[in-house]
């Protein structure tokens, strides 16, 4: 039986995409038999009671770039191993990617199996991963336009893999104004700072909120009668559909709601390799309308009152379109051929 492989590791931002990408595929008839899926024990944990064939092995992640890798570069040679003969056994007809750390072994190990090889990458600025895996792949899906730090010959724009069960046409516009946070999977502390100190700022108690605080995090008693929270949302349909506004951090998901055309106001992280794609992705919402950036509270609290101001004027001023199809489609066909 045919196969296609599917790896993503980590957290949400990473494996979510690969998995719409698989449900694209089932809707134009692929079978759950026909799909693998290789993660890790945190990736695993979105594809539990899903029913697809899973490999979870423990792959080298690294917060010091390069340096943090070669210090393991044993390690990753084990993987290669491992995920080789792992895969050998299924014959696969494709390796697809959506980056992290797992994008280098997938990229090594596509060329040993002689299979094609495709990554998604989510966010305008590439990530170490997805850059060093580009010249072994066929195709690099990107969800940004004009994307850097990758090879620009393999590079494919399609727009982002989105959940397209997702839609904001229910959202009653005339309820109270209803502002979404959230700061992905894990929390933001940034984040969940900026709800606790609005919940106590008297010029906004008519504004209702809805705070998912990370899966990690303690969830806080505001005694604020109009605030929701919730640890994490497996549906995030009614979140959506509840919310007129978001805050959030800047990674490649506020595509989705920048896809619902829900305006945002977005706190780009400030450490690490991710810094520079949150901001790039922050900056490219501020071009085409969708959102701000905001640096600190007061900054934050001006652009609630220019939302206010300005509600009406918010709604369907973008556009994006999702990549779930060009992708689907093609891995399809690789599957059939």
């Amino acid at each position: 039986m045919n196969k296609g492989v599917f790896l993503c590791v980590g957290t949400g931002g990473h494996v979510l995409p690969a998995y719409n990408v698989i449900k694209s595929m089932l809707n134009q008839g692929i079978d759950k038999k026909n799909i693998l899926i290789v993660t890790d024990e945190r990736g695993i944990e979105y594809f539990k009671e899903k029913d697809f064939e899973t490999i979870v092995y423990p792959f080298v992640s690294s917060r010091r770039g390069i340096g943090g890798y070669l210090l393991n570069l044993s390690k990753i040679l084990k993987s290669i191993i491992y995920l080789y003969k792992s895969l050998k056994k299924h014959k696969p007809q494709f390796l697809f990617t959506t980056g992290a750390y797992i994008a280098p072994v997938s990229a090594i190990v596509s060329k040993l199996l002689k299979v094609n090889f495709y990554i998604q990458e989510q966010n305008i600025y590439s990530g170490l991963g997805n850059k060093l895996s580009a010249p072994f792949a066929k195709i690099v899906y990107t969800s940004f336009p004009d994307t850097k730090n990758i090879q620009k010959n393999k590079i494919q724009y399609c727009g982002p893999v989105l959940n397209l069960d997702l839609n904001n046409n229910e959202i009653n516009k005339t309820h109270n104004l209803t502002i979404g946070f959230q700061g992905g999977s894990q929390g933001s502390e940034e984040i969940n700072d900026f709800v606790y100190k609005f919940c106590k700022d008297e010029r906004y108690l008519d504004i209702d909120i809805i705070h998912i605080v990370g899966k990690n995090n303690e969830i806080v008693n505001t005694n604020r009668k109009n605030y929701i929270s919730h640890n994490y949302i497996d549906d995030m349909h009614s979140f959506y559909n509840s919310i007129h506004l978001q805050v959030s951090r800047a990674g490649g998901g506020i595509l989705e709601a920048a896809y619902l055309n829900i305006y945002q106001l977005l706190i780009p992280f400030k450490h690490g390799t991710t810094s520079i794609h949150q901001q790039l992705n922050a900056e490219y919402l501020e071009k085409i309308n969708a959102g701000r950036i905001i640096k600190n509270y007061d900054d934050f609290t001006k652009q609630i009152d220019s939302f206010i101001k300005n509600h009406s004027e918010n709604i369907n001023k973008f556009k994006i379109e999702a990549g779930n199809s060009t992708i689907s489609e093609k891995l399809v066909d690789e599957l059939i051929k």
